[in-house]
This record gives C-alpha cells, structure tokens and sequence, in this order.
C-alpha cells in the first residue's frame, strides 16, 4: 500500500461518510463550514514549515516509492493528510456539537499559564534529548493552545461534551490508522529521536501529535462559533 491508498481508506473513505452525516446541517452551519476552510488554511500554513523541519533533521522517514513526489522535504500525500484531517475532525464534531447562544471569550491568565507547560516540558525533551520528536511537537502546540486557552479556556470547559468524545474517538482512531501505515511501511519514525515508548507498535509521540492536533481543530472550532471577545 503507498501513501495515496492509505488516505483513500483511512481518510477519505470515513471522510464521505462524515460528509453524508452533516450534509443536512449546512444550511444552518454555513458559518461553521467556513470556520472548516479557515483551519484547512491554517493547518498547511502553520504545519508546513514544522513537518518539513522534522523530514529534514531525520525524525520520521518515508520510502520514495510509496509517494506521488513531494514538496520540499514532505510528499505531496502528506500535505493532502493536514487539510483532509482538519476537513474530518470539523465534521465529526459537527455531528456531536448542539447549537447554543453565543458566548463571550475572556482573558484567561490560568488558561495561559498552562499552555506554557506544553513549552516548557517540550524544550526540555528537546534539549535532553530524551525526546527530540515529542518535544518538537509540544513546543509547536504551545502557540495554538496559547491563543485558544487563553482566549476561551472558559467556553470549552464549559462545553467539554460536545467536544471531548468526538476529540477521544478520532484519536484512537487515527493512532490505529497510523500504526497500520507504520507496519505497512508507508513512513517510520527515527530511534534516535523518540522516547522508545510505544503503544503496541506506535510510538507514544505519535499519538500525542493526533491528540494534539485534533485538539486544535475540534476547540478552535468550537470558539469559532463563540467568537465574541471582551476583557
């Protein structure tokens, strides 16, 4: 199987099916399909220059036999992987969040205060090198947990149900998707960059990418359609 396969069964397949679900709920979301295209946007341009970073310095590999060719360092398939995954995880909350009154956003010091945890813990890792892959990944999560904990921390803690299951299931989910395409060959991640925990075959630092990455999707989303700031 090469990278293309993969995502038709793995993404694409689940994505139609997602589709069809919240199809009827465009003409009353319009608003959040176009907070969808936003993240999509936001999602290669803030991604981008990270994951060509992390092909550069060896973190994960991939066989050039198994993609189409590749921009940058990065194949081409995997710049279609961030838009598609940002595209699915819009959708499936979708179909859990409920339609509420908007809220205000406030300041939230403490909510700021823990996403400086996330870069902390991550230069450490980095810096040790008990980890250079998950502390790449934790130092890039500090911006985007910034803005959005420090923003509307309040609002998601208050709607943390109609966004923790959908956020849970898709991560599993994902992190079988991508044990799969390790076993199969399609990328690998460097030894000497990670921590050597692994969850069956996955390494711990990629099921911390997904968790992280459906995170931002799923509660940036959510903020969007509660987008009104006060101090």
């Amino acid at each position: 199987m090469n990278y293309a396969e993969f995502l038709g069964w793995f993404i694409i397949l689940p994505l139609a099916l997602v589709t069809l679900k919240s199809l009827k709920e465009f003409r009353n979301n319009r608003r959040y399909f176009l907070g969808i295209i936003f993240f999509c946007s936001i999602a290669l341009i803030y991604t981008s220059p990270w994951d060509n970073y992390l092909v550069y310095k060896g973190v994960w590999t991939y066989s050039n036999n198994v993609v189409w060719g590749k921009i940058g360092y990065v194949p081409i398939e995997e710049y279609a992987f961030m838009v598609l995954q940002t595209v699915l995880a819009g959708l499936f909350l979708l179909i859990f969040m409920r339609n509420s009154r908007e809220e205000k956003m406030t300041w939230s010091a403490k909510g700021l205060g823990c996403s400086f945890l996330f870069l902390i813990y991550g230069g450490y890792l980095y810096y040790t090198k008990q980890s250079v892959y998950g502390g790449l990944i934790l130092m890039w999560a500090f911006p985007p947990l910034a803005i959005q904990w420090s923003l509307g921390s309040k609002v998601l803690v208050k709607h943390i149900r109609q966004w923790l299951i959908p956020w849970a299931l898709l991560t599993v989910y994902l992190c079988l998707s991508d044990s799969f395409a390790i076993d199969a060959g399609i990328w690998s991640i460097t030894d000497e960059t990670r921590s050597g925990f692994d969850l069956g075959n996955l390494p711990v630092e990629e099921a911390l990418f997904f968790a992280l990455t459906n995170l931002f999707v799923m509660q940036g989303l959510l903020l969007w359609r509660k987008c009104r700031f006060e101090f």
